[in-house]
C-alpha cells in the first residue's frame, strides 16, 4: 500500500465528484464531462495506492500508462490540451494547468474554475524530498535526476530571471514520459525544483533536441 497516492486518489474522487453534482444542477456539459474522467483518474490513482508494492513495478508502470491516457482526455474534455500554462504550487504541493494563469491559493486538486478559468490540478506528493547535497540547484538535480531517478546523464543549470535546466543524455523510458502528455518528466524537473527553491514555479517553455530536454520556468513571486 502507498499512501500517498491513497489520499491523493481520495482528494481527487471527492473534489471530481462534487464537481459532477454541481455540473449536473447547473447543466454546465463541459464541466460534468472533465469532471467525470477525472473521477476515474481518481480512481486509478486510489487503486495504485491500494496495489503498489516492490514486486508491482510491471504493474505499477501500467497504470502510469493508463493514468497518462486518462489525464489526456482530462485535458481535452476541458479545452486544456495544449495549454502553455504548468505552475507547480507548493500549498498541496501540485501542478496546476489552465489556459490563463491561476492564483496557486484558489485552486485545489481536481477539475475546477478560477473566475472562469478552468484548470487541473494533479498532486506531486509523490515525488520523494531527498536530502539536500551540493551547494546549488545544478548538485542537487544531478543528484536527484541523474543518479536517483536515473533519467540522465547530467545536468547542466543556467540562472537568471528564467531557470534553464538542461537534461543532458535522456533514458529511453525518460523520452516516452516526455513524449506523453502531461509529460512526467516536466513535472518532475519542476517539482523537484521547487522543493529545493522553495517557490512556486511557473513554465516558461521547453525543448527536446536529440537526446537533451531543456526547461525553462521562472519563480512565482
Amino acid at each position: 500500500m502507498y499512501f500517498k497516492y491513497l489520499i491523493s486518489g481520495s482528494v481527487i474522487i471527492v473534489i471530481s465528484t462534487v464537481a459532477v453534482i454541481y455540473s449536473l444542477i447547473t447543466g454546465l456539459e463541459v464541466v460534468l464531462g472533465a469532471s467525470l474522467t477525472t473521477l476515474v483518474l481518481g480512481i486509478v490513482v486510489l487503486t495504485t495506492g491500494l496495489t503498489y508494492g516492490e514486486p508491482l513495478t510491471k504493474l505499477y508502470r501500467t497504470y502510469v500508462t493508463v493514468l497518462s491516457r486518462l489525464v489526456s482526455k482530462v485535458l481535452e474534455d476541458s479545452g486544456l490540451l495544449g495549454s502553455s500554462r504548468f505552475r507547480v504550487c507548493l500549498n498541496d504541493f501540485k501542478v496546476v494547468i489552465s489556459t490563463k494563469p491561476v492564483n496557486c491559493l484558489e485552486t485545489s486538486l481536481g477539475f475546477g474554475l478560477v473566475n472562469d478559468v478552468p484548470y487541473l490540478a494533479l498532486p506531486l506528493d509523490s515525488i520523494p524530498k531527498f536530502e539536500v547535497v551540493g551547494s546549488d540547484l545544478r548538485d542537487y538535480l544531478n543528484e536527484v535526476l541523474s543518479r536517483e531517478f536515473r533519467v540522465c546523464r547530467g545536468v547542466n543549470v543556467l540562472v537568471g530571471d528564467v531557470y534553464t535546466v538542461e537534461l543532458l543524455g535522456v533514458s529511453e523510458d525518460a523520452l516516452e514520459l516526455i513524449k506523453t502528455p502531461p509529460n512526467y518528466i516536466r513535472l518532475l524537473v519542476l517539482g523537484v525544483s521547487a522543493k529545493y527553491l522553495g517557490s512556486d514555479l511557473e513554465l516558461v517553455s521547453e525543448d527536446l533536441i536529440s537526446n537533451n530536454y531543456v526547461v525553462r520556468f521562472r519563480v512565482i513571486k
